[in-house]
């Protein structure tokens, strides 16, 4: 062989093996890749999953949870048989109330004060609406439909509801009195505005003559209504329906004459949204937005309390007496500083 021809030879061997070596890494990785997906049973499809795994709690928390779902519609079945002539009837305030879930066959009567904006928000994004991303009037708009009283068809509606998972989040009558107050009827709160920015000075010219302070009857400060206007409006007032943010549950729900799957608490609302989390299947994606921020945001029974010590306690007394079965059907008792 010439000198030509074996510095040909070796220029061809010696590119053949740096191409080899240079691609042989390449091979490694495709073989362990290979021995790697045999060896895991996982299938590689998942992690483009397009719906995010399901959340589960442990059958123990469930079964717990299932045993105080008991106790609570038990406590309410008690209360309806004592109260029955407040509760009879199918009635059809429920379906104007309640939001839907058709994905998650879900059914809930907002209670206003008791996490309804929260309760909206999560079913809102159960159905695919980005709420975050729209104004007050346009949220509003797009609650209305998926509320119960936008479907047409009777017999479509109804068996939804009987077919759902029902539930209804309840709160303490006084603690929802507290908020309601402080949202909607001092200037401070994030709903003063429009008809109650109207509607407070007019309790406080109404309900001032009152007032336990005989000193406070005349006074030009403040303006708006006090707390103890507001409460002495909720026992006299004829207005019905009551407004919606103070109004008692058999008006806004009918609990005793619609039979709930699950009765939620805002005092117990971290393992019931667990509970129900898991109840649903709600995927990663919607457990994650499910009463975002709400827990631990509900009005203290504390300031409840300073709130409930500026007035009388034979008013609240009255107002026990008058809100009774919404404390019974729920197992709420009387506040013991107040007896």
């Amino acid at each position: 062989m010439s000198f030509k021809q074996k510095s040909m030879f070796m220029f061809c061997f010696g590119f053949m093996v740096g191409a080899f070596a240079s691609y042989f890494p390449c091979l490694s990785q495709v073989l362990f890749l290979k021995r790697a997906k045999l060896r895991d049973t996982t299938p590689l499809t998942t992690v483009a999953m397009t719906e995010p795994p399901q959340v589960q709690e442990s059958q123990e928390f469930m079964s717990l949870m299932e045993s105080i779902q008991k106790e609570r519609k038990e406590t309410l079945q008690r209360a309806c048989t004592n109260i029955e002539k407040n509760c009879k009837g199918t009635g059809t305030t429920h379906f104007q109330r309640a939001f839907f879930s058709k994905r998650y066959q879900l059914a809930a009567c907002d209670i206003y004060k008791s996490g309804s904006t929260t309760m909206m928000h999560s079913i809102l994004k159960m159905n695919g609406v980005a709420w975050e991303n729209l104004e007050f009037r346009g949220m509003m708009d797009a609650s209305a439909k998926i509320r119960f009283s936008s479907i047409t068809d009777n017999e479509e509606k109804t068996a939804m509801w009987n077919a759902y998972t029902k539930i209804i989040l309840v709160r303490h009558p006084f603690e929802r009195f507290v908020s309601g107050y402080t949202n909607k009827l001092i200037p401070s709160g994030v709903g003063f505005g429009g008809y109650y920015e109207e509607l407070s000075p007019q309790l406080n010219k109404e309900y001032r003559h009152l007032r336990s302070d005989v000193s406070k009857r005349n006074a030009t400060e403040p303006e708006y209504a006090t707390f103890e206007d507001f409460l002495n409006y909720l026992l006299t007032t004829k207005e019905r329906p009551m407004d919606g943010h103070w109004a008692d549950y058999v008006q806004l729900c009918q609990p005793c004459a619609h039979g709930y799957d699950v009765i939620m608490k805002m005092d117990t609302l971290e393992n019931d949204v667990r509970y129900v989390t898991s109840l649903l299947n709600l995927t990663a994606e919607h457990s994650k937005d499910f009463f975002k921020n709400q827990i631990s945001r509900s009005t203290k029974s504390n300031i409840t309390t300073e709130y409930f010590k500026t007035i009388p306690k034979e008013l609240a007394n009255r107002l026990y007496e008058n809100r009774r079965r919404d404390f019974e059907m729920f197992g709420y008792r009387k506040p013991e500083w107040i007896c």
